[in-house]
């Protein structure tokens, strides 16, 4: 699974991050934990309706909170045998009342963090700090700045979402 780091570095790499206008990996971290499809289940956290976890023994599985609360201080028995593992099936965790409650949402996404996504967000970040860009010309030196914001918004929509019908 990919590290945050990891996807961070991807992203800068997608998005050109060292060349104007830059960005920051601060700004991408920022992005992509907007964006996270999922975390690791933590004892006595707060989580709220349509928050999505993995147990901390990975099973192939992705949980999604259903009736919000306070986990338990000791992880609750995540299914560890694929085949006993199904669409629906639910978990009662914590101590909060009502309890925290698990329902399984389906297969994991092979990563939790989407670097397409903040790709296209980060392109879009791109196009917003160069607006106000204008074109500069002194002797020989033509620099069309403002075709930078266009360039911008046509590489973040080669990052836009894919569509499968």
């Amino acid at each position: 699974m990919m590290t945050r780091a990891e996807a961070i570095a991807q992203v800068s790499m997608f998005i050109d991050a060292t060349s104007y206008p830059v960005m920051s990996t601060t700004d991408i971290g920022t992005i992509l934990d907007l964006g996270i499809r999922f975390t690791t289940w933590a004892a006595s956290y707060v989580y709220s309706v349509g928050d999505r976890i993995v147990p901390t023994t990975p099973n192939g599985r992705v949980y999604e909170c259903r009736v919000a609360g306070t986990s338990d201080p000791i992880e609750p028995g995540f299914p560890t045998y694929p085949p006993l593992q199904f669409l629906g099936f639910a978990i009662s965790d914590g101590t909060s009342d009502p309890l925290l409650f698990w329902v399984d949402a389906g297969p994991a996404n092979v990563e939790a963090y989407d670097t397409r996504g903040a790709a296209r967000t980060g392109w879009m970040v791109k196009a917003s700090r160069c607006t106000a860009d204008i074109d500069a010309k002194e002797g020989q030196s033509d620099v069309k700045l403002n075709q930078l914001q266009d360039k911008c918004i046509r590489m973040a929509g080669q990052y836009r979402p894919l569509v499968i019908f």
